[in-house]
């Protein structure tokens, strides 16, 4: 996280000197310029800069938090399966990325071992992720969990549906050697 406050730290300065630049050079007049000129214009231009960027990061976060929840949202012919299950319930809980994808493994009933090579992580990871899910959801193991999603699922499916969809897990999981150029045919033999 450091990295990227040092290069936005950067940018604003580039930016900021980049603009001081522009308006000693083109709009004052020579001879004009002194040094507290320049740097309260760069100071100006600095605070400027930090606030337009700050703003605009606030507005793109809070629009992919949108996205996201909008994505979550339940809603008319939302499949009845254990992914959408698990994401429905996965901003209450308030679960991150990452254990709401080993919640859908757990799930669909995969070891800690076999979530860990499918996630390219530690199994210590796994283990940590799942006590959070079950601190979180409320539900003390695997198995309430497992019971929890069919439950649901069950009922999701005994709700009249004006069209059912199919979620395919390869769409919902990123999974480790998957690349964004494979294609469908190369994701499901990765499936």
């Amino acid at each position: 996280m450091s990295r990227v406050w040092i290069m936005g730290i950067l940018a604003v300065t580039g930016i900021a000197a980049l603009k001081t630049f522009v308006i000693v050079y083109f709009v004052l007049p020579n001879g004009s310029s002194s040094t507290s000129l320049i740097s309260g214009l760069f100071a100006l231009f600095v605070a400027l800069t930090a606030a337009v960027a700050y703003l605009s990061y606030s507005q793109l976060r809070k629009f992919m938090e949108r996205q996201r929840k909008a994505k979550l949202a339940p809603g008319a012919g939302e499949p009845a399966a254990k992914e959408t299950v698990i994401l429905r319930y996965a901003h209450d809980w308030g679960l991150s990325q990452a254990e709401a994808d080993v919640a859908i493994f757990v799930a669909k009933g995969f070891s800690n071992a076999e979530i860990a090579e499918m996630r390219g992580c530690a199994i210590a990871t796994v283990k940590t992720q799942l006590g959070r899910i079950y601190s979180k959801s409320g539900l003390a193991s695997r198995y309430q969990l497992i019971a929890f999603v069919t439950d649901e699922v069950c009922s999701m499916a005994n709700e009249p549906v004006k069209a059912q969809v199919q979620i395919a897990t390869r769409d919902v999981l990123p999974l480790v050697g998957r690349h964004k150029s494979t294609g469908p045919s190369q994701q499901r033999q990765l499936a």
